[in-house]
């Protein structure tokens, strides 16, 4: 049975909602989705695990209050730590995808007792790559916020797939086809003029990860290899000295093959 509920936070008051049973898994969100976007995987989840997911600040049905301060990755982390302190008093699971996993990772770094392992799939974070290829991911971050002001939100979306390697063809037959949310439009407008920018600004402290590096399980996807967030959870695991795991698919992985990436998390967290 599925449960809702609201946090008051400095800034805002976020919605959330709790499925399932067993251990806590929370799920960070990438891009504009908000917290029904891992609907399909919680479903294959929820017999082994409690799951909970929640609407960033600022999408969907998280709003924000008059005045609040401009939004970056550490109040996102708070936000975060808040909905698991609101849930459980244990450290839980954490799943992270794109910018959840920069999140989770600010997260586990500033509020570890929390976390009993971060599952952190695919990380936009630039710091971590050699300078070439991190002016090239600065100049891809800016175009597409850029394209965003000049031209739109489908131009700039269209960007950020092609820097993330999204392909929502790439998908399991039986799992569902993404739903248009009624938020849709709004959360896209959100996440350009204020998410993908807080991600782009971000850089953690690296000391803070070494601290807690047997909490950290960085993850790809098999078929975006040649992008270079990808290549930020390669040197993440290799940087702290950890395993990387491997999911079927891409950046957007635990939407587009749900079934076959709740199978690995499964393992994985039931390992621990």
């Amino acid at each position: 049975m599925e449960s809702t509920g609201i946090i008051e936070v400095p800034g805002a008051i976020l919605h959330y909602k709790v499925s399932g049973s067993g251990p806590v898994l929370l799920i960070i969100q990438g891009g504009a989705a908000d917290a029904d976007g891992s609907d399909a995987l919680a479903s294959y989840l929820e017999n082994d695990f409690t799951i909970v997911s929640y609407d960033r600040r600022g999408l969907s049905r998280s709003v924000l209050k008059p005045d609040t301060p401009i939004v970056d990755i550490h109040i996102h982390s708070e936000d975060a730590s808040k909905v698991l302190a609101r849930v459980t008093s244990k450290p839980a699971f954490v799943f992270g995808v794109s910018i959840g996993a920069v999140i989770g990772l600010e997260l586990v770094a500033t509020h570890p007792s929390q976390i009993l392992l971060l599952v952190a799939h695919e990380p936009p974070l630039k710091q971590l790559l050699p300078p070439d290829d991190y002016e090239k991911a600065l100049r891809e971050q800016e175009e597409i916020e850029s394209t965003f002001r000049n031209e739109g939100v489908r131009a700039a979306m269209m960007k950020f797939l092609e820097l993330s390697g999204i392909n929502f063809g790439d998908r399991e037959d039986d799992s569902p086809s993404p739903q248009l949310s009624p938020y849709m439009t709004e959360n896209l407008q959100f996440f350009l003029k204020n998410d993908a920018p807080a991600v782009r600004k971000f850089e953690i402290d690296f000391s803070l990860l070494e601290d807690v590096r047997l909490q950290i399980l960085p993850s790809t996807g098999e078929t975006s290899s040649a992008r270079w967030p990808n290549r930020c959870a390669v040197i993440l695991s290799e940087k702290l000295g950890v395993d990387l795991v491997h999911f079927p698919g891409g950046h957007n992985a635990y939407g587009s093959r749900p079934r076959a990436v709740a199978s690995e998390l499964r393992t994985l967290l039931q390992s621990k």
